[in-house]
């Protein structure tokens, strides 16, 4: 495998699936794929990129080269995000909004990640930036340039200290987490704080989350001002990918954090007051299940047998218009993608909309 890259990865992706570019005319809300995602809180959810040139073993939403049920992958563009955001955060009517990064792939691999994230710190109401990766595929330059612009804080996806045990999870030969501590420690130079978030793999990884507990601790993660880790417990998604092995209970997951908390005397838990996360308006939902809409379909959805449409009428709003994932069986395609259609919402949970066609 010598000489492979992660951008090898992003290779075998875009020679596998349609690579669809998100414009100012597709409405921001309404998909998980890309755009804005508002659960309630003083949090707003940007997702940029569905692209993730690693195919880790318990992935979620089955990103990655190695996935076997996407049929297409998303870039949203800056122009069509930041107005939408700005919008939404206008919306929130509170002072205090993060700006989380994430999705359903890297974003440290989206080309436009400094435009993004300088023009959200830029937004009135915006008070931090903070994003979810795994870090790897930025360079020095990058992170200064991102420190410049105004990221707050890095989330780091990291599930092993050990090189081989790394690249197992991680399904990709070429990542290399001693490069990835490096660029660790160049963030928090240049003041962008860093907090650790490992994924338990119970039976896989049990000595390393101690072990990353203990770098994180020693080398200054968190900076005093959270934990230097925070766990995350491993749950097995519908659609993602399985790992064969004994699930936690919620219960025995809390049970051992406290117990690696006194073993350890690292704190590994925070409060929503600590996170500064609190209730804040959420977006109306415009439609409700069961409600019979018309959609003009655009795309592929990422799943094999989904498609995008735009519900119309279009108020030229992000706070009303939203995209709809429509259930259709892959032989529909080219019937579908261009056309007027009529679709029952089926779900509407946090303004993430799917229906079937009538």
């Amino acid at each position: 495998m010598t000489g492979v890259t992660w951008r090898d990865g992003v290779d075998e992706i875009e020679r596998r699936r349609k690579i669809i570019s998100v414009g100012v005319d597709v409405p921001q809300v309404g998909v998980l794929a890309f755009g804005l995602v508002d659960r309630g809180t003083n949090i707003i959810e940007v997702r940029p990129t569905t692209l993730c040139p690693l195919s880790c073993i318990y992935c979620s939403v089955n990103a990655g080269p190695r996935s076997t049920n996407r049929w297409a992958e998303f870039i949203d563009t800056p122009e069509a995000l930041l107005p939408a955001l700005e919008e939404v955060v206008r919306f929130k009517g509170v002072n205090d909004v993060e700006v989380h990064i994430d999705g359903m792939g890297e974003p440290g691999i989206y080309p436009y990640l400094v435009k993004l994230v300088r023009g959200a710190k830029a937004i009135s109401g915006v008070s931090r930036v903070s994003m979810q990766t795994r870090l790897y595929m930025l360079s020095d330059d990058t992170l200064r340039e991102l420190a410049q612009a105004g990221l707050d804080r890095i989330n780091l996806s990291i599930d092993s200290l050990n090189p081989e045990l790394a690249k197992r999870i991680s399904g990709a030969p070429w990542y290399d987490i001693n490069r990835v501590k490096e660029l660790v420690a160049r963030a928090l130079e240049l003041g962008i704080n860093v907090i650790a978030s490992p994924v338990w793999l119970p039976g896989i990884n049990d000595d390393d989350i101690i072990n990353i507990i203990k770098w994180a601790g020693e080398n200054g993660l968190g900076r005093g001002e959270l934990p230097p880790v925070l766990i995350q417990k491993y749950i097995p998604h519908k659609r993602g990918r399985r790992v064969r092995m004994r699930i936690m209970s919620w219960q025995g997951f809390w049970r051992r954090i406290k117990d690696m908390e006194l073993e350890l005397g690292v704190r590994l838990t925070a409060t929503n007051d600590e996170l500064n996360v609190h209730r804040a308006p959420q977006l109306p939902r415009p439609y409700k299940l069961g409600d019979n809409v018309k959609v003009r379909v655009i795309s592929r959805g990422i799943i094999k047998g989904e498609f995008l449409g735009v519900i119309l009428p279009l108020r030229n709003s992000a706070i009303y218009d939203r995209v709809i994932t429509v259930i259709a069986g892959p032989h529909m395609e080219k019937i579908l993608i261009g056309n007027q259609v009529k679709v029952r919402v089926i779900e509407n949970n946090d303004n993430i909309y799917i229906g079937r066609l009538i």
